[in-house]
């Protein structure tokens, strides 16, 4: 990591602070909070615990630059209840987000390292969110507290803890109807894949095969170690990635599945008429907003200096391929082939 002076964006050292306080508020509102059940409790203790740590972490650090915070940037900070505590402290740390990722900071610098920190905090918050919205049910109230798709599907035969054979039997007919030859629960060098698939016939396209991973939880996040799993499988067979999901997703396990193409689909996207393309853009935050559009083959980052640049060192799962433009397309190495060689061959 780089050391140096830091070059943060203006005002972000008072944004800290009212973060801070904020977060450390709505801990201690929570304190004499009776609602909550023990699990609740146990739970945002923690999680407010491990948010506040690290954003002390930061306000150290930036105590020993010329942006130490300013003592009179302090707040009085005032909510209706927890929902509406929470969403202004997820707004103040998206902002914070927001000013860095504009930045586009080296990976070996303090910044970014800041910027990985906040992306850490988010996903507490998130965690935090969920424990403080979930309830105690029973039969009666149970529907109406599960998504459209839980409640309808709920009791159909391959669901359950440790079942996911239903949403892998519904990825596989998916696959089938958008022309591929599709396997459920194989093998690569002992590590199960819930569904892998090659196109018939080939388009010459990097989609040409594809590996999954299906998660029908009800409760557990999808969180980073998800997305590092099925890259790695998707990098040793040489196949597209694709998450097919029915529970949710941590900020950063999202913004990993765009930075590394994966493609995440629900239950709706299985409706398609055709394999949806993975997410490469998201919205803007506000209205004529300059610098332009997010895109993340732009914001992802390079290969480490040392391999840029080498012969064959790219971006791409399928090997005789690469990427071309900021969307997700690809396109193949040798232009000289024959019409009837698929681009892949000999790579």
């Amino acid at each position: 990591m780089t050391d140096g002076p830091l070059s943060l964006p203006p005002g972000f050292d008072r944004g800290l602070t009212k973060l801070i306080d904020a977060t450390e508020a709505f801990r201690d509102a929570l304190s004499d909070e009776e609602t909550l059940t023990a699990v609740q409790t146990v739970t945002t203790r923690r999680r407010l615990f491990l948010a506040l740590s690290a954003l002390k972490a930061i306000r150290r650090q930036l105590a020993d630059t010329e942006h130490s915070p300013s003592q009179g940037d302090h707040e009085v900070v005032t909510w209706d209840g927890p929902a509406q505590a929470l969403y202004h402290i997820e707004l103040r740390l998206d902002r914070l987000l927001g000013d860095l990722s504009i930045q586009g900071y080296d990976h070996t610098s303090q910044e970014y390292s800041i910027e990985q920190t906040l992306e850490t905090i988010r996903d507490h918050i998130v965690i935090l969110q969920d424990a403080l919205s979930e309830e105690s049910t029973d039969d009666s109230t149970l529907p109406e507290q599960l998504s459209s798709h839980r409640s309808v599907y709920a009791d159909v035969a391959g669901r359950g803890v440790g079942d996911g054979r239903w949403l892998e039997y519904q990825l596989q007919r998916a696959l089938m109807r958008w022309g591929y030859q599709a396997e459920t629960r194989q093998h690569l060098f002992g590590l199960e894949v819930d569904v892998v698939a090659k196109r018939k016939p080939k388009q010459q396209q990097p989609t040409d095969w594809l590996v999954a991973q299906c998660k029908d939880w009800t409760s557990d996040t999808i969180t980073p170690s998800t997305i590092f799993r099925l890259c790695t499988i998707a990098f040793a067979c040489r196949a597209m990635p694709v998450l097919c999901h029915t529970t949710d997703i941590t900020h950063r396990a999202e913004e990993l599945a765009r930075h590394f193409e994966v493609r995440v689909l629900d239950l709706r996207d299985l409706e398609r008429g055709a394999l949806p393309a993975p997410h490469v853009y998201k919205p803007s935050a506000e209205l004529n907003e300059w610098p332009p559009q997010y895109n993340v083959r732009d914001y992802r980052g390079t290969l480490p200096v040392m391999f840029y640049g080498e012969p064959g060192k790219r971006f791409s799962y399928v090997p005789g391929f690469t990427p071309v433009g900021m969307d997700y397309d690809y396109e193949p190495i040798d232009t000289d082939r024959d019409d009837d060689t698929h681009p892949a061959a000999g790579h």
